[in-house]
């Protein structure tokens, strides 16, 4: 039953946020966030590389190894570059918009989370406060990288 009413509630929060002023926000919002995390798991993980032999290839010599995953990531780049320049573009008309763009911001802005708060300049510590808090009355996490 638990496991029926949280489906049921979900659902109800997914047709919800497609009648929100900000459903299109939430789309690209889902759509960023996914990519981001395949990006964040190909980035993070072990590079996968052949070795030439394994390549019939007249061209490869002894000194040439392939990373299938670095077309995936150029791939998953091109994707997001239309996607982040629409969060960027599209006005937040309630919370729940601008929790999308403060992650996104989060995200373009990652080198804030490198160390802690009281390290930043001045401008760069209000402006990471400033999204933590605009995540926090969104009710949304920060992005795990930021975590």
């Amino acid at each position: 039953m638990a496991a029926r009413s949280r489906t049921t509630a979900g659902a109800r929060r997914r047709g919800a946020a497609r009648s929100t002023p900000d459903a299109t926000l939430v789309a690209l919002g889902s759509q960023f966030e996914a990519l981001s995390t395949e990006l964040a798991a190909l980035q993070n993980g072990p590079a996968v590389t052949f070795p030439p032999t394994a390549i019939p290839s007249a061209e490869l010599n002894d000194e040439t190894a392939i990373d299938p995953s670095a077309e995936r990531i150029e791939a998953i780049l091109t994707l997001l570059d239309p996607i982040e320049r629409a969060i960027m573009a599209t006005p937040a008309a309630s919370v729940v918009g601008l929790g999308v763009k403060a992650r996104h911001a989060a995200h373009v802005l990652s080198h804030c989370w490198i160390d802690a708060a009281s390290t930043l300049d001045w401008d760069m510590r209000a402006v990471r406060l400033l999204i933590e808090s605009t995540c926090s009355v969104a009710g949304v996490g920060l992005l795990s990288s930021q975590q």
